[in-house]
């Protein structure tokens, strides 16, 4: 029997309708948090996407705060991303007709001129001899002869502000500690920084500033030195990685050109070290001894040799770390911000060096120096000699501990904000300045 095609048109409708509706109820119906289990019953998970770091937030102008004397010599620098607000264009009022007169006269003087040089210029061509005509066309055509040149490009120089130079022995000495985010599986040296630190070594004051900033950090990346290619403002962490992309070893130096433009330090070297060479280090000196401020709890904490999950789970208090649980707690952030992380990070390099010194392990480990830099010579990179490093390490242990000063460039000198889809973080350049201070002292420019 012929059913209505009008009654089956409503019925094929209103089952569409149903389908939609429970779509849509799917897609927007809250869901329920699932109850943690212990620990025991814990397993390894399929790694989903990794939330963002940083909140959203409205650009706005910072102001110092009232117990901080304003100074001159920091004068506010709003990033060129920022978006201007477009001023009323002032009204104009028409061009009259006599304003035209002038400029008209010109063209016509102008005009005259050329016609009446020609005429000269023919009449003398046209009366000379056959000879004189023949030397004068010859050198018209050796003079406007097209030639065929190719384009070529000079090397890019190296403006003053990027020129990264040697250090003398005798003023501050600035290095770049880089931490790679490169696993014991994975290969090549393109990799984004999951650490950038800043130490620096004053011989004058005998001190030492120790800088943490953040890889979401928004700044201009310089143009590179290698083929004159500009980036633009990308995040801080990806200066290391569109270095080596250009040449092999050119990332580093990149790295440094970027954090001494931004921040208007000089750098002098740097150290670029895997995960991997920080629990070699750390296990080394047989491990360390951190004070744990809260519990640490990170269920989403990514497995080092695979694509899944390894849950995270440190009591607060004192704890002793071998080389792969200090790495877990200097590289977790699921349970708190990237802040937290670099104070973290700062916590493992001031135990390592109360580690050496308390128990005199500086000796040992320099007649080993030559069988530990062969065995990290694939996990770590610099411009440092092995006379270099033993020179520091027994310039650093004589530093009083109350003279080694720590800072994180945190939220109160940066600014959460999307930018083009992206959470970032926008220097206030107007403050990053008395954090430098703070950090490094007076001299740190110089």
């Amino acid at each position: 029997m012929n059913s209505d095609p009008c009654q089956a048109s409503l019925r094929m409708n209103m089952h569409c309708s149903e389908e939609t509706d429970q779509l849509q109820y799917e897609h927007y119906a809250p869901r329920r948090r699932a109850t943690p289990k212990p620990i025991s019953e814990w397993k390894p998970l399929v790694k989903p996407a990794e939330p963002l770091s940083s909140t959203s937030a409205e650009l706005t102008r910072p102001t110092l705060p009232a117990t901080q004397p304003m100074r001159a010599a920091l004068p506010l620098e709003v990033p060129s991303f920022v978006p201007s607000i477009a001023l009323p264009t002032p009204h104009r009022p028409p061009l009259r007709r006599r304003n035209l007169i002038l400029p008209l006269i010109g063209i016509a003087l102008s005009c005259t001129a050329t016609l009446l040089f020609a005429l000269f210029f023919g009449w003398q061509l046209l009366s000379g001899s056959a000879h004189e005509r023949s030397a004068l066309i010859a050198a018209q055509r050796a003079t406007s002869t097209p030639t065929l040149t190719i384009a070529t490009f000079p090397m890019p120089t190296t403006p003053p502000e990027l020129l990264i130079q040697p250090w003398d022995g005798k003023e501050r000495f600035t290095i770049l500690l880089l931490g790679l985010d490169k696993r014991p599986y994975e290969r090549g040296t393109a990799f984004r920084t999951d650490s950038i630190i800043l130490v620096s070594l004053d011989p004058t004051t005998r001190s030492i500033g120790v800088l943490s900033i953040p890889r979401d950090l928004y700044v201009e990346i310089p143009r590179n030195t290698v083929v004159g290619q500009s980036y633009g403002f990308q995040r801080i962490n990806t200066a290391y990685f569109l270095g080596e992309r250009v040449q092999e070893g050119y990332g580093p130096l990149l790295a440094m050109q970027t954090v001494q433009y931004n921040l208007g330090i000089r750098i002098h070297d740097y150290i670029a070290f895997d995960f991997e060479a920080i629990i070699a280090m750390i296990d080394a000196i047989g491990g360390v001894e951190v004070d744990v401020p809260r519990p640490i709890v990170d269920y989403a904490y990514p497995d080092l040799y695979s694509n899944g999950y390894d849950p995270l789970f440190i009591p607060a208090g004192r704890q002793w770390m071998n080389g792969e649980l200090a790495l877990k707690y200097a590289r977790s952030r699921h349970d708190s911000s990237d802040f937290d992380r670099a104070r973290r990070q700062q916590q493992i390099i001031a135990a390592v060096r109360e580690r050496v010194l308390r128990y005199e392990m500086l000796p040992q480990l320099l007649l080993q120096a030559s069988n530990l830099w062969a065995a990290l010579s694939g996990h770590v990179r610099t411009g440092l000699s092995l006379e270099q490093w033993i020179q520091l390490a027994l310039y650093a242990k004589d530093i009083p501990a109350e003279n080694i000063r720590y800072g994180v460039l945190d939220s109160r000198y940066a600014q959460p904000i999307v930018w083009n889809g992206a959470s970032v973080l926008s220097p206030n350049r107007a403050l990053i300045g008395y954090l430098l201070l703070e950090v490094f002292g007076a001299n740190y420019n110089q």
